[in-house]
């Protein structure tokens, strides 16, 4: 039989890596959190990654990046409206269908969960991507 304080070690130890992996869960939920937010609120951040990654792979000299670049950006504002226009278009169903799941899951919830609940939801959809990023060029 252990002794108490060969349990309280291990009891210890377990408690440290548990919170050592739930610290680092969240400040990496953190740090890709801003991340998408900066993606969200800089349009041109898609176009300047996307150049990045073909420099670096392609071994791009100054004249053929500055060439991609004028490319990228070409078509840079054209390819977002798209991307807007079918988000709008074709999202409909999937927040239907959220709405729905969320409804069910919020009807299994005490009065108290429910507040919660809903707040959790107003703060996701804040944040999420089930929405099209609103246009910054007016």
């Amino acid at each position: 039989m252990m002794d108490r304080t060969k349990l309280k070690g291990y009891a210890a130890l377990i408690m440290v890596f548990t919170l050592g992996i739930l610290l680092g869960g969240a400040g990496t939920r953190a740090m890709l959190q801003r991340r998408y937010e900066r993606f969200a609120r800089d349009p041109a951040m898609f176009e300047r990654r996307r150049l990045g990654a073909l420099s670096h792979r392609l071994n791009l000299d100054d004249a053929q990046r500055d060439r991609v670049r004028d490319v990228l950006g070409k078509y840079g504002k054209q390819r977002r409206a798209l991307s807007r226009e079918i988000m709008t278009r074709c999202g409909g169903p999937l927040r239907e269908q959220k709405s729905r799941m969320d409804g069910e899951l919020r009807s299994l919830l005490r009065p108290d969960q429910q507040a919660r609940y809903d707040q959790l939801i107003k703060d996701s959809d804040a944040h999420g991507p089930a929405d099209p990023p609103p246009d910054p060029s007016p």
